[in-house]
């Protein structure tokens, strides 16, 4: 059996992870393992876990490079299959897209 504090439910996970990714710099750059093990106060290879935990839910997707593994909000869930080029004004792209836009 095991002990787990509220704050480390998967849910509440989740929604910090997801709050994370959601930063601005996150929407430019990517995030870590270490990045996330900060926000949660975690040891960096759990938090490598929670992010994988979060990729296989859909939340995140995930690159591997000589780097170690970097992490970026899944924008796949936005597109609409019956208009793929429709470019959303609102949600989780539109924030992308702003963010993007301001680093360039």
């Amino acid at each position: 059996m095991v002990i787990q504090n509220k704050s480390h439910s998967d849910e509440e996970v989740f929604a910090r992870i997801k709050a994370l990714v959601l930063k601005p710099e996150a929407l430019r750059l990517d995030v870590s393992a270490s990045d996330d093990a900060m926000t949660l106060g975690i040891a960096p290879a759990l938090a490598k876990e929670h992010l994988l935990t979060a990729e296989t839910k859909g939340l995140l997707c995930r690159n591997v490079s000589a780097e170690g593994f970097r992490f970026y909000i899944n924008l796949f869930k936005e597109i609409d299959l019956h208009d793929i080029h429709l470019l959303k004004d609102y949600g989780v792209y539109s924030n992308w897209a702003s963010a993007v836009s301001v680093s360039g």
